[in-house]
């Protein structure tokens, strides 16, 4: 591997907190906007660590709610960097979300974020080349290059 790439399987983050009843919503699940800074952690964990230094949120271009998470419950978020350009990073993050007492887990949310590796003087900086080496990871990096590809511009 050359030394200006990292395979995909270095590049991940994954945060998992309890669900605390001030983090509730009206109905007594996980209110959204705490879901969404739990994506955005995670998802800065795996481009900060593939671009090895800092990383600032460009977009969040999707986060999809499958399933609500009760307060009590165990909640992960699981990031990886699926795609890279020139500076940019397109992240996957699943969310799972597990009953404690009975340990069932269930595929809760998914989000598509995309982050852009800085410099000290917060300009846009050079990252990494992404290397797939499973047929997972192949999956992956082509349909994150469709959605990267697909992106309007500006």
């Amino acid at each position: 591997m050359r030394p200006d790439s990292r395979p995909m399987s270095h590049s991940r983050g994954e945060i998992t907190t309890f669900v605390m009843p001030h983090m509730q919503n009206v109905l007594g699940d996980l209110f959204g906007g705490h879901l969404a800074a739990l994506v955005d952690q995670s998802a800065a964990v795996a481009a900060i660590r593939h671009a090895g230094g800092p990383a600032v949120t460009k977009s969040i271009d999707r986060l999809d709610f499958h399933h609500p998470i009760p307060v009590g419950a165990l909640v992960t978020c699981y990031a990886t960097v699926d795609f890279v350009g020139n500076s940019s990073m397109d992240i996957t993050v699943q969310v799972w979300s597990e009953e404690v007492s009975t340990g069932e887990r269930r595929h809760t949310h998914t989000a598509h974020v995309v982050f852009v590796a800085i410099d000290s003087e917060r300009r846009p900086t050079r990252v990494p080349r992404l290397v797939p080496e499973t047929a997972e990871e192949h999956r992956r990096f082509e349909e994150a290059r469709a959605r990267h590809e697909a992106r309007p511009r500006g």
